[in-house]
């Protein structure tokens, strides 16, 4: 048989090892190339592999080199089972047959040979004083008084050992590598699963340092000033998001800074004199160290809720009201009941009196019966409205009640009131003070918008596909297109100062929608305005 030089072995081994640098071989086969070229280095009989599992350390796997280049055997154990394994030297060891007694004596590993042995080479693979496995080359023909080839083996088992050290870091460095990976997908998900959240919160936040310097921010609050986030972090936020060159007069943030939150409003105005009302509270922000240099501001817009609390405000101010003109007017309906009857009286015992005299008790007569009717209404409206008030009641009824109201008004201004009631709508099923409220105030609007002496006031009812239709036209001055947007916004108002709260429209829209109906207009100016409301018919047991 044809035999390899050492010269051609150790050119053999360091292309193995080049091999496992590049890696252009897998694991399996870097270890069965180099222990094949270090049996040969030994002339050795045969060849036993061990190598300690690196994720348990309890356990080895040991490989039987075969013929062919090929490993003959191989399966695990438990190193604690070996007695060699559990104490592997620290240098290369040769047992000849006066101390192999080590070897026969550890059934795991003497019985994993198919040879006869008489001497031993005991390599143990280790790196930093990190043992990694050990190689068992049996009945060797090497020269260790060759100090050149010596030095050689004992750096081919080196350089094994270390390439099986660096294959295993490398497998290591994947995997964190993978994990690194993982961890950072999860972050970035994380990160805009909270950046979505941060931007998408119906609250505008901002946080900032003790120097007033925006950190964070989200979109709403940026959008606010029509710039993007990135374009305020870094900035100061009495600078940007209030346009003044210091902090804020009524600013709370400083308290924050001393463990304090805080809560204040603010009122931001706009253009015609509309405003959005914000609720701006300040929470501070702790380090582990209980150290406080980050404050975070929630600035809410609590302008509906302020409206509400307004209206509220209002409605009691109204009921107030109510309740005195009911008052008032319980004590007139006794001296007009007088008047009333007596200018009755008069009539039926002065049957022969002179024509003046008789018409003139009779617009007495007249005038008391017509001011018991408007006592008679301020009575009806004052009345403690509960839901229970919902009944069915006519249309038309509400609306010729609520001229009745307003009927002072439009014959001293000369206006012309055009009636188009549908008298075959059925009743509807409705609050009829609330919905006369809506009637007056469209009325009164109305009156306010005619300006010339030839003022007409259109109302005309129609029923048609279960929906009741009600439209109040005028020939007033129309609603300017700048204003056309805001006229239903709380407290927006178009009269002068004092006379006119700009609850109207509001307060008559949520009336309408409470009926489940609704309220548009059609407008031109100078040309006058036309409200058309939409209430569908709906059942007692629906409303």
């Amino acid at each position: 048989m044809h035999e390899i030089s050492y010269d051609s072995i150790e050119l053999m081994f360091l292309e193995t090892l080049i091999n496992e640098e590049n890696k252009h071989s897998d694991q399996n086969t870097i270890q069965m190339d180099a222990v094949s070229s270090i049996s040969r280095y030994v002339k050795a009989d045969e060849a036993l592999f061990i190598l300690f599992d690196f994720e348990n350390p309890d356990m080895a796997v040991k490989k039987l080199l075969g013929p062919q280049h090929t490993w003959k055997s191989e399966s695990t154990f438990l190193v604690k089972d070996s007695r060699l394994c559990s104490a592997v030297p620290d240098t290369l060891v040769v047992l000849d047959h006066k101390n192999r007694s080590v070897l026969e004596s550890d059934p795991v590993i003497y019985d994993s040979f198919t040879n006869s042995i008489d001497d031993v080479i005991l390599a143990p693979l280790s790196v930093d004083k990190a043992t990694l496995g050990l190689m068992i080359f049996t009945n060797p023909e090497f020269d260790f008084e060759d100090e050149r080839r010596s030095k050689f083996l004992q750096l081919m088992v080196k350089g094994l050992a270390n390439a099986i050290f660096s294959v295993e870091h490398n497998r290591q460095l994947i995997v964190s590598k993978a994990d690194l990976e993982a961890s950072q997908w999860e972050i970035l998900n994380s990160r805009n699963t909270l950046r979505t959240f941060f931007d998408n919160i119906p609250t505008c936040v901002y946080i900032v340092d003790r120097s007033y310097t925006i950190l964070a921010i989200n979109s709403r609050r940026s959008d606010r000033i029509g710039k993007a986030p990135n374009e305020l972090v870094g900035r100061k936020c009495y600078e940007k998001l209030f346009g003044n060159s210091t902090p804020c007069a009524l600013c709370r943030i400083g308290e924050a800074f001393d463990g304090v939150p805080s809560v204040r409003n603010f009122r931001e105005w706009g253009a015609k004199e509309t405003f959005v009302h914000w609720e701006i509270t300040t929470v501070p922000i702790r380090e582990s160290t209980n150290v406080i240099n980050r404050a975070i501001v929630f600035d809410e817009d609590i302008t509906e809720k302020w409206v509400l609390e307004a209206g509220l405000i209002q409605s009691e101010k109204m009921a107030s009201i109510g309740q005195l003109a009911a008052n008032v007017a319980h004590e007139i309906n006794n001296p007009l009941a007088a008047i009333i009857a007596n200018a009755q009286l008069l009539l039926r015992d002065l049957p022969s009196a002179d024509e003046d005299t008789i018409e003139s008790l009779k617009l007495i007569e007249t005038a008391g019966v017509r001011a018991a009717k408007i006592v008679g209404d301020l009575l009806e409206s004052a009345r403690k409205e509960k839901r229970e008030e919902y009944e069915e009641i006519s249309l038309n009824e509400t609306i010729q009640n609520a001229l009745s109201m307003v009927s002072f008004e439009i014959k001293n201004r000369s206006i012309t009131v055009k009636l188009e009631l549908d008298d075959k709508m059925p009743n509807i099923f409705a609050h009829k003070n609330k919905l006369i409220g809506v009637w007056i105030n469209l009325i009164v609007n109305a009156l306010g918008a005619i300006e010339s002496t030839k003022g007409v006031i259109s109302i005309s009812t129609r029923y048609e596909k279960q929906e009741y239709q009600i439209i109040f036209s005028d020939n007033g001055k129309g609603i300017l297109p700048e204003n056309q947007e805001q006229i239903f916004k709380p407290f927006f108002t178009t009269k002068k100062v004092g006379t006119g709260t700009g609850l109207g429209l509001f307060v008559s829209l949520q009336v309408i929608k409470e009926h489940h109906g609704d309220i548009h207009f059609e407008t031109k100016p100078d040309n006058g305005t036309s409200f058309i409301i939409i209430i569908p018919n709906i059942k007692r047991n629906e409303a």
